[in-house]
């Protein structure tokens, strides 16, 4: 069985493309600010067998206010703004290196994702990387090759986990299972059914 924690703007039909991979296990994939989600719930007990982490911080231990400040931002441009140029405007961002994502209004409450702005930012929830040891569970961490600060992030996170995995994933940046969906569909396999 696998679970997915999407990203911010995240929809369930985003894992279609893996959901036919089999495993005896419980594993449970976070990406992005899913990521983080799926961190604090291993670190709090959640019951999987194996966890796959992508394009994931842990949580700011510097610049926490600025950081806050700047999704309370976003969260006011989510509860306002027209649809089209804040999805423009939210692509644009460096951390996603001109990838984009094609997002639908329809699909969302604007208010749900704001609030998740404010209560799930960075400079909000407390850092993980002092509590990483407690997961004893089989870690694969994945960054893009091209998503530089995730990358030295992954090789931080590793060296604080106890069983856990780099895997840099070539030409990809932040969006690695969309950008690379063959390559990412087969390292999860790979991972999903090693022993």
């Amino acid at each position: 069985m696998i679970a997915f924690f999407s990203g911010f703007l995240g929809v369930d039909r985003d894992w279609d493309f893996v959901r036919d991979i089999e495993t005896n296990d419980r594993v449970l994939v976070g990406y992005s600010m899913g990521g983080r989600l799926t961190l604090h719930a291993l670190i709090e007990g959640a019951p999987f067998d194996r966890a796959v982490i992508i394009s994931a911080g842990l949580n700011l231990e510097e610049g926490r206010e600025e950081r806050r400040q700047r999704d309370e931002a976003w969260a006011k441009r989510f509860e306002s703004d027209p649809w089209d140029e804040l999805m423009l405007d939210w692509n644009a961002q460096p951390v996603f290196g001109g990838h984009v994502v094609e997002r639908f209004e329809k699909d969302y409450d604007r208010s749900v994702l704001a609030q998740d702005l404010r209560e799930t930012s960075p400079g909000v929830l407390p850092p993980l990387a002092p509590h990483l040891h407690k997961i004893l569970i089989p870690v694969l961490w994945i960054a893009g090759e091209l998503d530089k600060a995730y990358v030295e992030v992954g090789k931080r996170a590793v060296s604080l986990l106890p069983n856990a995995e780099l895997w840099i994933c070539p030409d990809a940046g932040h969006r690695v299972p969309w950008e690379q969906p063959d390559l990412f569909r087969a390292r999860l396999r790979e991972f999903v059914r090693a022993r």
